[in-house]
């Protein structure tokens, strides 16, 4: 049978304190007081690590009321959906796991929208005509829609006081350092940087910026104790220990990785090694 090497099993060790570090954290923002002065929080990690899927457990055993939204959407979308949640949980408060940021914090606009939704007014504001989306919802969408809404002013806005974010993304927000850098070199980018350094300023950050060695031993955790590729517990070794001996060389590591390794390991018993040659090395 195979054996993990001491380096491999502190490797695992430290992964799997890195994921137990995440599952805490994310118990502890979900558990603390919405009046606190930075009730919401931010982490970040590479992707493929089943970061989602430790925040959900973790929000799950806290026993917190949660919404899950996807932060790769229109803006449009995102406030449709804090809408259906305001209209559904009402002056209930209720975190909100945003699963990926890429749109809403694509531009500075979006960004703006996003720091009056995190702190000061705290309200969602679309500020668009309504008219071309309106048909396309489902009637419990356009009554959300329509409760946050005035003749007054096109659009709606949605108070966001009684809710609390988790953002899970693969981007870390700049920090000060990173934004001083940018303006030194006059770069163009330092505007933006700026903009999502004030997204950092208004949540706790929560870095996992792991190295490789950290990041298989997670990869590595979760494998082993989360049973998610359905093969034993020797050919989850044999198929981790062949991603440390290649990781270097391998075009992509991940959670998902696995589960596909694992599924040409299952239909290619004897040839498998080959197909991961050919599949999964650069």
């Amino acid at each position: 049978m195979i054996k993990f090497s001491r380096t491999q099993l502190q490797h695992i060790e430290n992964g799997a304190a890195k994921r137990k570090r995440l599952k805490e954290l994310a118990k502890i923002a979900a558990k603390s007081s919405f009046n606190s002065e930075y009730p919401h929080t931010y982490f970040y990690s590479e992707p493929g690590l089943g970061k989602t899927f430790t925040l959900v457990e973790a929000l799950k055993e806290s026993k917190i009321p949660f919404m899950i939204v996807s932060g790769n959407i229109s803006m449009f979308a995102f406030g449709m959906s804090l809408a259906c949640i305001r209209y559904q949980f009402g002056d209930k408060p209720v975190v909100i796991l945003v699963d990926d940021c890429d749109e809403i914090f694509k531009t500075a606009l979006n960004v703006n929208i996003m720091k009056n939704v995190l702190d000061g007014s705290k309200v969602y504001s679309y500020e668009k005509s309504l008219q071309s989306q309106i048909n396309n919802l489902s009637e419990f969408q356009r009554e959300a829609i329509q409760s946050f809404s005035s003749e007054n002013r096109m659009g709606f806005e949605v108070p966001t006081d009684k809710m609390k974010f988790l953002f899970a993304s693969n981007f870390q927000l700049p920090t000060d350092k990173d934004v001083k850098y940018a303006k030194s070199k006059g770069q163009q980018k330092a505007v933006m940087l700026s903009h999502l350094n004030a997204i950092r300023s208004r949540c706790q950050p929560a870095d996992f910026d792991l190295d490789e060695n950290e990041q298989w031993g997670w990869i590595a955790d979760v494998v082993l104790n989360e049973k998610c590729t359905n093969l034993s517990k020797e050919k989850n070794m044999l198929l981790l220990d062949w991603m440390y001996s290649n990781w270097n060389d391998m075009n992509e590591h991940s959670i998902r990785t696995v589960k596909k390794m694992a599924e040409v390991m299952k239909n290619n018993p004897n040839s498998y090694r080959d197909t991961w040659e050919i599949d999964y090395l650069m």
